[in-house]
């Protein structure tokens, strides 16, 4: 636009709403066009440069030849920066420090694409909310090591591009291309378990998923830590039913759970229903409820021991907890599906119902009716007895051993 363009759009703006505004309208026009441009970056997880080195079509990774006997080994974990209540980092947690109680050398690497955390501010979360000493440095002070071990997704593209003699592993805990929608990072999600790493995957469903793409994998099974959760016949039960909340984390499919929970309010009014997972204060809720927040492991141990039933839903891999409310001796209702059946097995005490609000509502009804509820109970802990974490941490151990050394 030319300048006499500009003065007579100027004019013409002026005579019919008035020169005030006119003035006030320029100057908002020259302020903005000074206003520097932001640039939004490329989010995709890993950074940008690793994703384009990782070229696993031409050049494959391919496993070193074993290393025979070795006593101990050294390990490598490569995590993305550390945050307090990280599931799946407390469960990264629990396999290495096994792995180093029986005598390995433990290295966790950060890995910062996503955001920047410093060592010390990594040791301190680890010590304060995983409970856990272990060495810590970043993915570029790598140390040679026997094993090398991705985690999230976004790790496996940094262990690819590490120059090294070290198996490398994949330790998978869930499909997570469905973590987003269909784009981007669905898709360079998916291309990590092409890179040809041996995975150690949670529960059967995951290693079927990921052979899917020609990836080798072994599994673990879930545990439960019974010195938490084992039930307490003295701990009276109430007239609560408990829901794990996570409206943050699409899998666990949080609007589904609260319709199914309006419908089930609405028949029984008289009970109390407790939410826990994550801070719900700012929902609109259609119903009574308590909103409990981010527990410890000692209060949410409480809490299923004083629940008679608990809606935990899961679209993809299962979570940890359907062992723990069995131990607990709370029943768990969820939707129905390989992605949790595959992984828990068909246990006569875990209710498991079509992802309709109205067949849980239904369920969790069934539930709490029941006139032997507490021998019910005490039957669905006893059905879990023997599902400590402890052979799940020694065939880990097994598999590094195995792929490593050949053993």
């Amino acid at each position: 636009m030319s300048k006499q363009e500009k003065l007579y759009k100027f004019y013409t703006y002026a005579k019919n709403e008035g020169l005030r505004k006119a003035v006030k309208k320029t100057r908002d026009y020259v302020a903005k066009q000074q206003q520097p441009i932001f640039q939004q970056p490329i989010d995709v997880m890993a950074a940008v440069e690793d994703i384009k080195r990782a070229n696993y079509i031409d050049h494959p990774y391919a496993a070193p030849p074993k290393i025979g006997s070795k006593e101990k080994l050294k390990i490598g974990w490569v995590l993305s920066p550390l945050s307090p209540g990280s599931g799946g980092q407390n469960t990264i947690c629990r396999f290495a420090r096994y792995l180093q109680q029986q005598g390995h050398d433990v290295t966790f690497y950060l890995y910062e694409a996503i955001h920047p955390q410093s060592v010390a501010q990594a040791v301190d979360i680890l010590r304060s909310s995983f409970h856990f000493d272990v060495k810590v440095k970043k993915i570029a002070d790598y140390e040679e090591s026997d094993a090398l071990i991705a985690t999230g997704w976004e790790t496996a593209y940094p262990v690819f591009n590490v120059d090294t003699k070290a198996h490398k592993f994949y330790f998978v805990q869930d499909f997570e291309p469905l973590f987003y929608g269909l784009g981007s990072k669905a898709v360079l999600a998916e291309n990590t378990y092409r890179m040809g790493f041996y995975g150690i995957t949670a529960g059967r469903w995951l290693t079927k998923k990921v052979s899917e793409y020609g990836m080798a994998a072994d599994y673990f099974n879930f545990g439960a830590d019974m010195d938490i959760y084992r039930y307490k016949p003295e701990v009276k039960k109430q007239k609560k039913i408990c829901f794990y909340a996570r409206p943050v984390t699409e899998r666990r499919a949080f609007e589904l759970g609260v319709i199914a929970l309006d419908i089930f309010h609405k028949k029984h009014p008289e009970y109390e229903i407790e939410f826990f997972g994550w801070d719900t204060g700012n929902y609109q809720i259609p119903f009574p409820y308590k909103n409990r927040g981010i527990l410890s492991h000692e209060d949410v141990a409480r809490l299923y021991h004083e629940s008679e039933a608990c809606l935990v839903l899961s679209l993809t891999n299962v979570s940890l907890l359907p062992l723990e409310l069995l131990a607990a001796g709370c029943i768990p209702v969820m939707n129905e599906g390989e992605n949790n059946s595959l992984v828990l097995g068909e246990n006569d005490y875990i209710h498991y119902v079509p992802a309709s609000p109205i067949q849980m509502a239904a369920e969790l009804s069934k539930i709490v009716e029941k006139d032997d509820l507490t021998a019910y109970a005490q039957a669905a802990s006893d059905s879990v007895a023997n599902a400590s974490w402890d052979a799940s941490y020694a065939k880990v151990e097994a598999i590094l051993r195995r792929e490593v050394q050949g053993e």
